[in-house]
Parts: C-alpha cells; sequence; structure tokens
C-alpha cells in the first residue's frame, strides 16, 4: 500500500524546510507545509480539499487522488472536546498545505465506527491535506450539480455500450429514446398511450443484464426462476403515472405503452438506481431489463 511515497518524501522535505511545527489556539500541533494567502475560511464554508490519510507503518487508508469526487468539508463551530481536528480545518487558508497527526481512536470514533481490531487505538494516523479553495455553500451545490452531471454521464455511456453489446450479440432490434432508454414491443395495444396522472396497472418481471431475475409480479415467473416468495400476493403493479413512485426508468416507459401492450425495455443505472446498492442482487450501477406489461389505464 506504499502509494506516492515521493510525494510524501517531497512533502516531508518541504516541511523540514518551511516555517515547521505551528499550534492552534488550543495547542494542537500540525506541521505547515505551504502556506497559502488570503484569510481562513468562516464556520458555515466549506474547505475543498486534497487528502491523504498514512497509519504509522506507511500503509495509505484514504487518497482522494484516486477519487472522482473530491473531498469537501465543512467548516464548524469548535468544542472543547474536539481533539484538533475542528480547530485546525478553521484556520487554514486556500493554498495551504499541512501534515496533522491524529490517533486512531479518534479517527475512526469521529467516523461513526470503532478502532480496527488490528489497529492500536493509541497509534497515530497522519492527515496530507491541501486546500485547494474556500466555497459557500452555494458554490459547493453547484459544483455537486456539475460533478454528478459528469459522473452521470461517464457511466450513461459504460451502460449504454454494454446494452448495445448484449443487443448487437442477441440480433435484437430496440429503439432508443434521448434518456438513453432502450426499449422493444413484444405485443401492440389498442388506445391511447398512458399520460402522467393516470392510474396504470403492469405486470413485470425485471432482470439483471445477464438474465437473473430479482423480481416479478407473475407467480409462475417467480416460481420457474426460484424467487417465489410463500403468502405475497402475485398481482399487477397499481400507481400513478408521472409521480415518482418508481424509478426514472419506468417512469419513462411506461408513457410509451397503451392498453393491452408489452414491451421489453432496457434500462442504464443512470435511470435506475444509480450508484446506490438496492439489494443483494442489484448492486451499484446495475443495469435492468423489464419484461412490461399494461393491464389497464384509468
Amino acid at each position: 500500500m506504499k502509494i506516492n511515497n515521493l510525494l510524501i518524501g517531497l512533502l516531508l522535505v518541504s516541511a523540514a524546510c518551511s516555517t515547521g511545527t505551528r499550534e492552534t489556539p488550543k495547542g494542537h500541533k500540525y506541521t505547515m507545509v505551504k502556506e497559502g494567502e488570503g484569510e481562513a475560511g468562516k464556520v458555515g464554508e466549506f474547505l475543498l480539499i486534497n487528502m491523504m490519510i498514512k497509519d504509522a507503518k506507511d500503509s495509505v487508508w484514504n487518497d482522494t487522488k484516486t477519487q472522482k469526487l473530491p473531498m469537501i468539508l465543512p467548516i464548524s463551530e469548535t468544542h472543547p472536546d474536539d481533539e484538533g481536528i475542528e480547530e485546525v480545518f478553521s484556520i487554514l487558508k486556500k493554498g495551504d498545505s499541512i501534515l496533522f497527526p491524529i490517533t486512531a481512536k479518534t479517527l475512526f470514533e469521529k467516523q461513526g465506527g470503532k478502532v480496527p481490531a488490528n489497529v492500536d487505538s493509541t497509534s497515530i494516523f497522519t492527515f496530507y491535506l491541501g486546500v485547494k479553495d474556500i466555497l459557500d455553500e452555494t458554490e459547493v451545490r453547484a459544483m455537486e450539480k456539475e460533478i454528478m452531471g459528469k459522473l452521470t454521464s461517464e457511466q450513461l455511456a459504460i451502460d449504454e455500450a454494454l446494452i448495445d453489446g448484449y443487443l448487437a450479440e442477441s440480433n435484437t432490434e430496440a429503439q432508443t429514446t434521448d434518456s438513453g432508454l432502450r426499449y422493444m414491443f413484444t405485443k401492440k395495444g389498442n388506445g391511447p398511450n398512458a399520460a402522467p396522472g393516470n392510474e396504470v396497472s403492469i405486470h413485470y418481471a425485471g432482470y439483471l443484464l445477464d438474465g437473473t431475475l430479482f423480481d416479478s409480479s407473475i407467480e409462475s415467473v417467480a416460481k420457474a426462476n426460484g424467487v417465489y416468495t410463500p403468502g405475497r400476493p402475485y398481482e399487477p403493479l397499481t400507481l400513478q403515472a408521472g409521480s415518482g413512485q418508481v424509478i426514472q426508468g419506468w417512469e419513462e416507459a411506461m408513457l410509451l405503452m397503451n392498453k393491452g401492450s408489452k414491451m421489453r425495455v432496457w434500462i442504464p443505472s443512470t435511470l435506475a438506481y444509480g450508484p446506490r446498492q438496492r439489494s443483494e442482487v442489484i448492486k451499484p450501477n446495475s443495469i435492468l431489463v423489464f419484461d412490461m406489461e399494461m393491464i389497464d389505464i384509468k
């Protein structure tokens, strides 16, 4: 786990040549590797940082440079029982780079957990922290929106490639919506399509792209795939279209259907549960495939 040792070596050399060890008003020590400019952040603002955490054995436990999302830390009021972290954060300026020691006990307990059994609670972990910027709440929300949009676009491209590869391999022709949804009607229905506000009743069977069934409203399908639940009522799902009761891919798919129609739809993870793990079967960024039958529209 010896990652970025050259970087750490340079930081340590710089620290030795810098202004050296400093103290917070409460006496907590930290090393200023490089000093930035301007004023320290205020309570209610946020630090945009790069951070690495290493233990006493020089093993890396966290490194924001390996993650797609930046680390954003709120600047909060300090309290008498704080062990130095909050107070150090509250005095940092844009451009500051510091080394900051913390005990294993404090580090893990502040994250709501317990010290791992193989870690000495009194051992020292070191934060290597650089402040890229100081942001207010509006700037943070704008950055989060931009980042999530970028991540969604990247994941959608991955999902579309997987879905299109599957369709090509299985020689299946499907239509595509602007959002990236792929669909194919297996039976035509009658009358107008469902519209937002309509009450719809839909039979369904949900699969992963590899064909694993994870849920169905049809008893015979559930039994055939080994996911039958005794006592569960197997009946069409009834809901209001456009109400946000189901995933975005379903909301879009049901509006393409009229009464009596049957459709198979391939839903990118960005229109399903995204990076969240929905169940033991539906992992993060899972593409979902549904067979849907529109039983009724009211």
